[in-house]
């Protein structure tokens, strides 16, 4: 199912699930997955890592060539925490169209998730207030869907994703929009 010309967002709470919906959903559509994430992975074996701060720089910087990547496809897949302050400029150097695949999930679930994942130690997890982290996860949870790209497509990331069901529902939002 080929979405050319198609950015999609894939936009929800840290750990809600949007990588594991995202790699699956590009492969569907047809399109490249760029994920901060990886980039910013990548600049941890580059450059090093020192810190919260310097985890905070890293992902700006990774925001950044995500953008610059995207730039030059013909469509994609951006995985990364968005920002509803920040989206709208990050994201205006993409001509669009604009889908926003919002990944819904529960923030005591998704904190839940945090806590336990494994991550690259640049990212400075355990560097953060356990309390305020938490707090924040109920602060954006309100925050979301981002809801000013384009059409917003919600998918529930505590059952079990029809990538396929997604990735038509995509298409069809991108198709009315």
């Amino acid at each position: 199912m080929r979405a050319p010309g198609l950015f999609v967002v894939v936009s929800g709470l840290a750990s809600a699930g949007k990588t594991t919906v995202a790699e699956p959903l590009a492969n569907t559509l047809e399109l490249r997955l760029i994920s901060k994430d990886a980039i910013k992975e990548v600049f941890f074996g580059v450059v090093g890592f020192g810190g919260w701060e310097f985890s905070k720089t890293l992902s700006r910087a990774a925001d950044a060539a995500m953008v610059r990547i995207a730039q030059d496809l013909d469509g994609a897949v951006l995985d990364n925490l968005w920002y509803a302050e920040t989206v709208v400029e990050l994201l205006a150097p993409l001509p669009g169209p604009f889908v926003e695949v919002f990944c819904r999930c529960d923030p005591v679930v998704a904190f839940e998730r945090f806590r336990r994942r494994d991550r690259h130690p640049g990212h400075a997890d355990e560097e953060r207030d356990v309390e305020a982290t938490r707090a924040a996860f109920f602060t954006r949870a309100d925050k979301l869907p981002l809801g000013m790209l384009g059409p917003v497509v919600e998918v529930d990331t505590e059952r079990c994703v029809d990538v396929a069901d997604l990735a038509s529902r995509v298409v069809e939002a991108a198709r009315r929009a």
